[in-house]
């Protein structure tokens, strides 16, 4: 497993975190002044997206993320991943590319794939 594929594995694992543990698991993988954005929401730094994180694990229980493929040149990387219901039926995909920086995602944007 490549260093990027690592990367995006750990960090999709934070948006099924315990909320306690969240924060901590998304510093690691994740520069502190990290911006994120998708078509609903842009965030700046770990405390908001971590917020941001609770709020979707809130919303969707039991829900988690696989990543199925991950693309990296220069400090940039793309990943392909499902969003995996409660049963680990597939219930959206999407794509999110992220510039790194320190080994860490700093700037993620994410895409969601019409069904």
């Amino acid at each position: 497993m490549s260093d990027s594929q690592q990367l995006w594995e750990n960090y999709a694992a934070c948006w099924s975190a315990e909320p306690g543990e969240r924060l901590a698991a998304l510093d690691a993988v994740a520069v502190n002044d990290v911006d994120y954005r998708d078509p609903g929401t842009e965030v700046g730094g770990l405390t908001e997206l971590a917020a941001y994180m609770t709020g979707f694990a809130g919303a969707f229980p039991g829900h988690r993320f696989r990543i199925d493929q991950v693309l990296d040149h220069h400090d940039r990387s793309l990943a392909r991943w499902t969003q995996l219901g409660e049963h680990g039926e597939p219930a959206m995909s999407g794509v999110s590319t992220a510039l790194h920086r320190d080994g860490r995602l700093a700037d993620i944007t994410g895409f969601f794939l019409p069904a």
